[in-house]
């Protein structure tokens, strides 16, 4: 016999005694573990995700009003230079930057929604294969 295949035997001859003591039972348990740790993780995730979600919503609320004003005066500013063929201003270019990142936060907290209410199914799929 090779000796590599006596290694094999031997790693088989192994594994087969390892079965017989219930070393199968205990392997079982480690998955359920794994399992059960794997939703606290996806749970943590999840309320991370609502935290930051949260914050993101106050600051997007107290400057909405902000953000309109803005907007609109921005879109007169625009519609002004239009009609005359002038250059863009400084205000017009704070007033741009200053729209274009609420806008951002705006669309990313739809993005944050959205992962939100995936990692939630994924939650659920991880629960129902674990019960």
């Amino acid at each position: 016999m090779t000796r590599g295949r006596l290694n094999s035997l031997k790693s088989i001859s192994s594994t087969c005694s390892d079965l017989q003591k219930g070393d199968f039972g205990k392997r079982s348990w480690q998955t359920a573990s794994m399992t059960e740790q794997s939703i606290k993780a996806k749970q943590a995730l999840i309320q991370q995700l609502r935290t930051v979600a949260e914050k993101e919503t106050a600051w997007l609320e107290k400057n909405r009003l902000l953000y309109t004003e803005k907007r609109s005066r921005l879109d007169s500013l625009i519609e002004l230079r239009s009609s005359s063929g002038g250059e863009i201003t400084s205000e017009e270019q704070k007033l741009s930057k200053h729209v274009a990142l609420y806008e951002s936060r705006r669309s990313g907290m739809w993005d944050l929604a959205k992962e939100i209410n995936q990692e939630e199914q994924s939650l659920a799929e991880l629960k129902s294969d674990a019960g």
